[in-house]
């Protein structure tokens, strides 16, 4: 019994160790997963008969593929250079992924046009379609993520510290157009933990003028629920509103 705790004991230690490592993966993909995972419910309950509720889902659809290109590019740009300064060949795989996640965006968005210029009688068929298309991306992104925050992130911790991360991960959000940035938040806000929010806006606020993090705290009051959005005023030190 004595030997088998003090061989698990420093394996356990490990695997504590590692989750606090800097880790600029995992945010983004919470959000992502939330936007694909609400886009593909929204896709597959629409009413194909209900015109404006087809635009509404097409329009939803859009705005996700413009932020997983978005995501890709800057992957590509910041990410993947610093796995191959690391080690030589470690972002190949994941690149060819994301050239095929580039051809199965166009492929969607093909679809939705289809969706889009069917007749009323061809829109279920065309809007199934899209449905179960859209599924399988959302799968291959699912895996393809869970790859990045493993494999990727072991080569990222092993050859940069924290603060070699954290500068890789603040060159990438200075790239973000603000309408972008403020797009994303409402996936974001409530895809994280409440103290993964709360630390994130934690820095927003430090780092924002006073105007534009108001109106970042407008995106929370909308997307969260009442009892998260108290609890992230309280965690900021930030007054609740007064009940009408």
């Amino acid at each position: 019994m004595e030997t088998t705790n003090t061989t698990t004991a420093p394996d356990r230690s490990a695997r504590f160790a590692a989750t606090e490592r800097r880790d600029f993966y995992a945010p983004i993909h919470k959000a992502l997963r939330l936007f694909m995972t609400r886009t593909l419910c929204t896709v597959g309950s629409t009413d194909p008969a209900a015109a404006q509720d087809v635009r509404a889902a097409l329009d939803m659809l859009e705005r996700l593929l413009a932020l997983c290109e978005s995501h890709l590019k800057h992957e590509n740009e910041f990410i993947h250079p610093a796995l191959e300064r690391a080690r030589t060949g470690s972002a190949a795989r994941v690149a060819g992924e994301h050239e095929h996640h580039q051809e199965a965006i166009a492929d969607l968005r093909d679809l939705a046009a289809l969706v889009a210029d069917s007749p009323a009688g061809a829109r279920a068929a065309a809007l199934g379609r899209l449905y179960r298309t859209l599924a399988l991306f959302v799968a291959d992104n699912f895996q393809h993520m869970h790859v990045e925050e493993t494999a990727h992130n072991a080569v990222l911790w092993a050859a940069y510290t924290d603060e070699e991360l954290d500068a890789i991960e603040h060159a990438l959000v200075a790239s973000i157009p603000p309408a972008t940035m403020f797009e994303v938040l409402q996936w974001f806000l409530p895809a994280l933990s409440a103290p993964e929010r709360a630390g994130m806006l934690g820095g927003m606020k430090q780092g924002m003028p006073p105007e534009a993090f108001r109106a970042v705290l407008g995106i929370a009051q909308r997307t969260l629920s009442a009892h998260d959005h108290a609890r992230l005023l309280r965690d900021l030190g930030l007054p609740e509103p007064v009940a009408a």
